[in-house]
């Protein structure tokens, strides 16, 4: 597995030094970043960026409305060489019945076909709110896993919001194995402000799911942090440091 980093994590870094910030994340030694809504034009930025400090897209996220207009999202993932489009977040209202959920799957499904058809993957990222919602004994998470197909929908499973949401992250990961396709390797600590720490501070699991992600061959694990208890790129660059130290990077 090699190790990423959502670029969520440094948005206001981003938005006051693009050139920089990518810098000081090739200084801090990563070679992969999620990013995520570019337009054609902003990719063809970015992918100059990204080349001079040596860095690759891993995935990117783009919510159903940029389906839209799925020919433009296409173009500019091939611009910037990325083959993984992850569906970040849909509005928790979705989520509040089995029908909400049963409609939002159709939607996916229908931008997995389309994007699979352009010739890349397709995944959906998960919060907390798809695991608090429970219809039939089943969290709506899991009726999202049995209501779409592997050919066209998987999934990136953020581990803290799992464990957020009430479940056991490694238990989850390892029930639907078969549907996970990326992670993100997010800690948490609830009795922390913020509650998101630098990895390996938190109370996730983070060694089993190092072996999970070893064990079933996955790809990329993203570090994530929505806020950081320091400086997001001192944040970062811990986390990274983390990983590194035991062999992922």
């Amino acid at each position: 597995m090699r190790v990423s980093l959502q670029l969520y994590t440094v948005r206001n870094e981003i938005s006051a030094d693009l050139p920089g910030t990518l810098a000081a994340l090739a200084k801090a030694g990563l070679k992969f970043v999620e990013g995520g809504g570019l337009s054609v034009e902003e990719a063809k930025t970015w992918k100059k960026l990204l080349d001079e400090n040596g860095l690759q897209m891993s995935g990117a996220h783009y919510g159903l409305k940029a389906f839209e207009a799925p020919d433009d999202v296409f173009e500019a993932m091939e611009i910037v060489g990325c083959n993984t489009i992850i569906d970040p977040w849909e509005q928790p209202s979705n989520f509040e019945t089995l029908d909400g959920v049963k409609q939002l799957a159709e939607k996916l499904t229908v931008a997995g076909m389309g994007a699979h058809a352009g010739g890349f993957e397709y995944l959906y990222h998960n919060h907390d709110f798809e695991f608090t919602n429970q219809f039939e004994g089943k969290s709506a998470w899991e009726h999202m896993v049995e209501l779409t197909n592997p050919a066209w929908v998987n999934f990136e499973v953020d581990l803290a919001w799992v464990k957020i949401g009430g479940y056991d992250e490694i238990k989850l990961i390892s029930d639907f194995s078969s549907r996970v396709g990326a992670l993100h390797l997010k800690d948490t600590d609830p009795t922390k402000t913020p509650r998101w720490t630098i990895a390996g501070e938190g109370t996730v699991n983070l060694d089993a799911a190092l072996k999970f992600a070893d064990d079933h061959n996955i790809g990329f694990g993203c570090i994530e942090l929505d806020e950081s208890p320091c400086a997001p790129l001192e944040a970062v660059a811990k986390s990274f440091a983390y990983f590194s130290g035991k062999g992922y990077n």
